[in-house]
């Protein structure tokens, strides 16, 4: 019975002549570029770590050779969600055709989705580095200037108000 109640729902949902619109990739009001610029850095930063030590691992005991493991599954994973990020947030949304610059956005953000491939397959510093500079570059297409996200402000509020109450004034005692 449930089963066809669900095939019931799904053909009025299919009848009906309402048209379903796309939206964001990522939900409005929730993320923004610099949460997301400072979460690819943060990547970066790990992978960079993790690619250091591997290198200056001697692989000689059971625990080296685990700790090595452990960091390869870790740049592995770093960089699958660098590359889920590019994809979703920047070609999915940030980049849009027929603008000026969805160009030179195309080629930089393929050229970050190749040279994340070759960091999986390499444990070369200069992969990254050349990552990291690419990242730079990317970074500066999509900057606005003056922007301010809209929930980092209403937190710094929050704290300004707490961190007052905390030392016995008032917002009004404040502004005095």
């Amino acid at each position: 019975m449930k089963g066809k109640n669900v095939l019931i729902a799904c053909a009025l949902l299919l009848a009906s002549h309402c048209p379903i619109e796309a939206h964001c990739q990522m939900p409005c009001g929730i993320y923004h570029d610099d949460i997301v610029f400072d979460l690819i850095d943060q990547y970066i930063e790990t992978m960079y770590k993790g690619i250091t030590v591997i290198n200056g691992n001697k692989w000689a005991t059971v625990r080296d050779k685990n700790e090595a493991i452990r960091w390869i599954c870790t740049k592995e994973k770093s960089s699958d969600e660098i590359a889920e990020l590019i994809l979703t947030y920047f070609l999915q949304q940030k980049i849009k055709p027929g603008e000026e610059k969805t160009a030179k956005s195309l080629e930089s953000a393929h050229k970050l989705l190749f040279l994340l491939v070759q960091m999986k397959q390499n444990v070369d510093l200069d992969i990254l580095h050349e990552f990291s500079h690419e990242w730079d570059s990317f970074k500066v297409m999509f900057h606005r200037e003056g922007y301010e996200c809209e929930m980092e402000k209403i937190k710094q509020k929050q704290w300004d108000e707490a961190r007052l109450k905390a030392q016995g004034k008032s917002k009004s005692d404040d502004k005095s």
